[in-house]
């Protein structure tokens, strides 16, 4: 115990008188030095044993946890690459929806300026909509005037009711103040006032055709249309009867409309600059059984632009 206590105190000192005690040994009997050499070299290599292992665990360590950085590193651009990648894919697939659907509105408009040969119907963009009117790209000097008729190809979308340089606002059927004479395209029946007009609220997104004589029919679904005294050519679709029309007093019933164009998803519509009068507009409406065949007045050929004012 207590010579391995002074070993461990005095260890270099032992190591020293060790060697010199075998060199000793080796002159006088005459053993080759490489017994001494080996012995020592062993003596080395068993002691540099684990630091040498101590040496290839760290710098296998150092190496893997540079490894790991330098790929988190690329592997955190190669990220970031394909995610914009991604965010690029993404907003041309949009953009190729978009053209197609473009594409499809634009195929839309031209097959409706063709079947129209008696419009002269001009193509505008709507730039903003705002609790039932449209503003479009077209103002005073492209020649746009008030109570000009806005169409699309699925029917009305109102009349041109303010006008400035470079832009115009269109007045729907979805704003109290727009109305526009309107029949029941079955039985060519007019209300009292001869208009359809805003329920009232922007909300329903419904129209009103009040004062219908209670001996009238009017049925769910019967189309309702433009009248030949509204500004817009007879006949052009306005909307549809959505319920049975209720009692508004002892005499009048109305009916609701639901409206054939949604002006919240327009994108473009048509002015009308002109429009030949049909048949029916030349007509006028139908006489009174109680009026006088012959003494009935000539059919109204002014502009269809001044027939009719909201």
């Amino acid at each position: 115990m207590i010579f391995s206590r002074f070993i461990r105190e005095h260890r270099p000192a032992v190591v020293f008188a060790v060697l010199m005690f075998l060199s000793f040994v080796s002159l006088v009997t005459g053993t080759e030095s490489s017994f001494i050499q080996n012995g020592v070299k062993k003596a080395v290599e068993i002691t540099a044993f684990p630091f040498l292992k101590a040496k290839s665990i760290t710098g296998q360590a150092i190496g893997y946890v540079t490894g790991l950085v330098v790929d988190y590193d690329a592997m955190h651009k190669e990220n970031a690459a394909l995610k914009a990648d991604v965010v690029k894919l993404k907003i041309a697939a949009s953009k190729r929806l978009e053209l197609q659907a473009e594409n499809q509105r634009l195929r839309t408009m031209l097959k409706f300026t063709r079947e129209q040969p008696g419009f002269s119907l001009e193509p505008v963009k709507v730039l903003e909509s705002y609790k039932g009117m449209l503003r479009i790209d077209r103002g005073s000097v492209n020649g746009v005037t008030t109570s000009m008729a806005v169409v699309t190809a699925d029917g009305v979308v109102g009349i041109v009711t303010e006008v400035s340089a470079f832009t115009s606002i269109v007045t729907t059927l979805h704003h109290p103040s727009c109305k526009i004479g309107a029949m029941v395209q079955r039985n060519r029946l007019r209300a009292y006032d001869g208009v359809i007009h805003s329920s009232g609220s922007d909300l329903n997104r419904l129209c009103t055709m009040d004062y219908i004589d209670m001996k009238n029919e009017v049925r769910v679904g019967d189309p309702v249309v433009t009248s030949p005294e509204s500004l817009f050519p007879a006949g052009y679709p306005i909307g549809v009867v959505s319920a049975p029309p209720h009692e508004s007093g002892s005499l009048w019933k109305t009916a609701e409309i639901t409206p054939a164009v949604d002006p919240y998803r327009l994108d473009e519509v048509f002015l009308i600059r002109q429009a030949q009068p049909g048949a029916e507009e030349l007509a006028g409406p139908p006489p009174s059984p109680k009026e006088d065949m012959q003494t009935a007045s000539p059919p109204d050929t002014s502009p269809i632009q001044e027939r009719y004012a909201p």
